[in-house]
């Protein structure tokens, strides 16, 4: 009985995880789209340090403490140091007035990532976590279609595409018009937003239970 209900309550999951995903693209189709059609008007919130980066930064910065404290151990602290450290590099202190606060604490983080140990010291965390860690569960995931590693995976592909948005601005900047310029920077900021929501929502989602667990009613299992 409790096994059945255990199945009911997963199936039930995943359907709202299915409405979830699919409301999120549409909301990403629907920004996208007007921005298309109006990237004058969506650049006003679309400027450095302006309301869309802002929320981009806040989720990574969420997702980094949230992972932190969902996935404890050193051999997993590198999920949570790769977003806050996404999450301080999408903002620059230079957008802020100096002296503010915003300025003085971005100034002082980058301050402090400039010292060479440290430096150091993450790239082990991240790189060893991400070997003994990061690419055995990403297999196990794989195989057990988690639906955080979808989420995961496709928000990382969003993160691609505005990179190459950026580089096509770049490179071809004197051949493109101001408003077709404008377009690929609001894309670029939209897609990065979003990208940055998907690792949040990658991190909240997280491992999957299983039946066994349900159906026991224990304590929450470990993730990852």
């Amino acid at each position: 009985m409790d096994f059945t209900k255990a199945i009911r309550t997963t199936r039930l999951r995943f359907s709202s995880f299915c409405i979830a995903f699919c409301a999120a693209l549409g909301l990403a189709a629907l920004a996208l789209t007007m921005a298309t059609l109006w990237p004058l008007q969506a650049s006003a919130v679309s400027y450095e340090g302006g309301p869309i980066e802002t929320i981009s930064a806040a989720a990574l910065f969420a997702a980094g403490v949230t992972a932190l404290y969902r996935l404890p151990g050193l051999n997993r602290m590198y999920i949570g140091l790769v977003y806050l450290l996404l999450a301080e590099r999408e903002l620059d202190a230079g957008i802020y007035p100096m002296g503010s606060k915003f300025y003085w604490a971005l100034s002082s983080i980058d301050t402090l990532l400039d010292i060479a140990v440290l430096q150091v010291v993450l790239a082990v965390l991240i790189i060893g976590g991400f070997a003994l860690h990061g690419i055995p569960n990403a297999l196990r995931a794989l195989k057990l279609r988690a639906p955080f590693l979808l989420v995961f995976v496709l928000a990382g592909l969003l993160a691609c595409v505005a990179q190459v948005l950026e580089e096509v601005s770049s490179v071809y900047a004197a051949d493109l018009s101001h408003v077709m310029i404008v377009r690929l920077l609001v894309w670029e900021e939209i897609l990065e937003m979003f990208f940055s929501i998907g690792m949040l929502a990658a991190v909240l989602i997280g491992w999957p239970k299983t039946c066994f667990h349900e159906a026991q009613n224990r304590s929450r299992p470990k993730l990852f």
